[in-house]
């Protein structure tokens, strides 16, 4: 493995510590949290995806759902591309009325109003972030 293809992993491995741990901040936790453990009240959850033999390619690297509604979440260093592959299941999910973003270090302010805006349910339909804000998020 070349010295750059490993930076990269770890910078992704950073970016996605951080959204976890935004997440659990405001009480999206990951699936199996002992309770005794939650700063907040639970308002949804997470879990992240490992790619291997016994899950589909391309799938994005993180599920979460807030008050019901499911976001797919890709995460990608500052400088990593999306597959084909991931773009085309991307834009499958939104075109199936649900949310689904790539996400880079870059655009995290944007994944924060969109959490933000379920959270406090500020929002009249949820195609509203399809059509608002772009597939990517950079």
């Amino acid at each position: 493995m070349s010295w750059d293809i490993a930076r990269d992993m770890g910078n992704e491995k950073n970016f996605e510590n951080k959204i976890k741990k935004y997440l659990k901040d405001n009480g999206i936790y990951p699936l199996g949290f002992e309770k005794q453990k939650m700063a907040t009240t639970p308002i949804g959850y997470y879990e992240k995806r490992f790619a291997n033999r016994n899950t589909g390619s391309g799938l994005p690297d993180m599920h979460v759902v807030i008050y019901g509604l499911s976001l797919e979440v890709e995460i990608k260093a500052e400088n990593g591309t999306p597959s084909d592959l991931q773009l085309k299941i991307c834009d499958q999910i939104r075109k199936s009325h649900s949310l689904a973003f790539i996400l880079y270090p870059s655009g995290f302010k944007y994944f924060k109003h969109i959490i933000e805006a379920i959270i406090n349910r500020s929002y009249s339909d949820y195609n509203y972030f399809n059509m608002y804000y772009p597939i990517t998020l950079k």
